[in-house]
């Protein structure tokens, strides 16, 4: 019966484990002050809290948290931008999460006053999606992967 109640213990915790993110020490769940501190302590210079979120930028790096019930649901960072980054690290969320759930290009739209073209990869892991997205303006390259988990306030991930 001990045994027993120990394997349950045991798939409860891996559960739930497999249902989170970790982004730069950033897990989700985390309360906004703790997220604060560990941004403060990464040295980013500009630390600006919103209502539910923060966004933390400094020496080219850029990252966007999103809270829920003072827990963290989301988190988004810019990477460096070139498309060889972009390869290895879908190269990489494959090997980890397995095929994606979904993939899609955004081309150009004449309609709109900024040319964009855009190539995204989701991947889904019950409560967790992964976004990873390589964006191509006129001017520059955008390259940022996205994190949420299943959250009673926003999906942006549906």
């Amino acid at each position: 019966m001990r045994q027993l109640f120990v394997g349950l213990v045991v798939i409860l915790f891996t559960a739930k484990v497999s249902h989170a993110f970790e982004l730069d020490g950033l897990n989700s769940g985390i309360s906004m002050e703790r997220a604060r501190k560990i941004l403060e302590g990464s040295s980013y210079q500009n630390i600006q809290t919103r209502d539910n979120g923060i966004i933390a930028t400094g020496a080219n790096r850029f990252i966007l948290l999103n809270f829920c019930k003072d827990g963290l649901v989301l988190a988004q960072k810019h990477l460096a931008p070139g498309f060889d980054n972009f390869v290895r690290l879908i190269e990489e969320k494959r090997r980890e999460l397995g095929k994606p759930a979904d993939a899609w290009a955004e081309p150009a739209d004449v309609q709109l006053p900024v040319e964009r073209n855009a190539v995204a990869f989701l991947w889904r892991d019950g409560l967790t999606s992964v976004k990873v997205t390589y964006t191509e303006f006129a001017s520059n390259k955008q390259l940022d992967v996205l994190y949420e988990i299943k959250n009673e306030c926003r999906q942006i991930l549906n």
